[in-house]
């Protein structure tokens, strides 16, 4: 999730939801009586009482919400309310509306009466992680940066000193540059911990970097390479607009989801009793109050069965309401399919409900 913008006195909050987490987050914290602004479609028909042709208008719309659900088949969120704001010259105040938010759309959410501590700490916490390093470099300059849901903060950047391409040392010069980045790097990762690192930037460069790390540095992150048209700030930057980050923060969710099975696992073998696995199981044990930490499909809270859906969202406020850590997964990972043999939601137990 990354927290655009808060101001707690006027009780607005701005966000961009990354994950299916994050939407399971928001549909958590929205509540009847709050407003809910975003960019949306309305139907809008032209000529005499609704007659002629109609046409889908890009808007932006606030209402006072009502009612959430996740829309079957999808992962988007749907807010259904009252307008309250938007353009007049189409006539939709004190008309109802559904905002449909999916991954990557930003939203205010206004709470009349203040942000309630625990419901602002949820947006906080979903704002920090996972983390994702980025290092942009060219022969000039380079960069690096931690990306969280939260934004991005530069903690190195400098210039390689590189003499002319004629001179014989330039090389050596170039290979010394990027031992030091290594080490700058290798510091990074030791305090840091991200869960992946995206190294950019135009020709060669980045490939003797990539390959000098691997070689010099232990227990590595996934590296994803990518190409930018420069180094340094600038290229942190364009790296960020072209949207691989928000890939590589969503595979990084990927690794997760597969540290969790492995912990699963291993219990599942030596204490059996500390693990759930199946709707129901988890149900149950979700509503004892055992479960620690979670990890469901996505595809289960869009389910077109709706006595599925029901019982889903019935486990997950159950799980929410003790505190319990909720982690979505997708079949489009591997992670994913294993969840799904084992009936589509693993739980790891705070005690044994046997």
């Amino acid at each position: 999730m990354r927290l655009v913008f808060k101001d707690l006195k006027q009780g607005i909050v701005r966000v961009v939801p990354e994950t299916t987490d994050d939407l399971w987050v928001l549909y958590t914290i929205i509540q009847p009586g709050d407003y809910v602004k975003a960019r949306t479609f309305r139907e809008v028909h032209f000529g005499e009482r609704g007659s002629g042709r109609s046409s889908r208008i890009p808007m932006v719309l606030k209402i006072r919400v009502e009612s959430t659900e996740f829309q079957p088949f999808t992962t988007r969120l749907r807010i259904r309310g009252v307008v309250v704001e938007g353009p007049e010259k189409y006539g939709v105040l004190g008309k109802y509306h559904t905002i449909s938010l999916d991954v990557g759309t930003e939203v205010e959410i206004t709470k009349p009466q203040g942000w309630p501590r625990a419901l602002l700490k949820r947006i906080e916490e979903a704002s920090k992680g996972p983390s994702a390093l980025i290092v942009a470099i060219d022969y000039d300059d380079y960069a690096i940066a931690i990306v969280r849901g939260q934004g991005l903060k530069v903690v190195a950047e400098g210039s390689l000193h590189l003499p002319g391409k004629d001179d014989p040392r330039r090389e050596e010069r170039l290979h010394e540059a990027l031992v030091n980045i290594t080490k700058i790097v290798e510091d990074i990762l030791s305090r840091e911990r991200p869960l992946i690192i995206v190294v950019t930037g135009p020709g060669s460069v980045k490939d003797k970097l990539i390959d000098l790390m691997k070689e010099r540095l232990h227990n590595l992150p996934k590296i994803v390479r990518d190409n930018a048209s420069m180094g340094g700030v600038a290229g942190v930057y364009e790296e960020v607009r072209r949207g691989i980050l928000r890939d590589a923060l969503r595979e990084a969710a990927s690794i997760y989801a597969e540290e969790f099975i492995e912990r699963f696992e291993k219990l599942l073998a030596k204490e059996p009793g500390k693990v759930a696995y199946t709707i129901d199981e988890v149900l149950r044990a979700a509503e004892a109050g055992a479960v620690e930490e979670l990890l469901i499909l996505d595809e289960l809270i869009r389910h077109p069965d709706p006595a599925i859906r029901e019982k889903v969202d019935k486990l997950l406020k159950s799980a929410d309401n003790t505190r319990a850590e909720i982690h979505f997964v997708s079949t489009e990972v591997p992670a994913g399919l294993k969840v799904k043999a084992l009936g589509g939601v693993i739980a790891i137990l705070r005690y044994s409900i046997t």
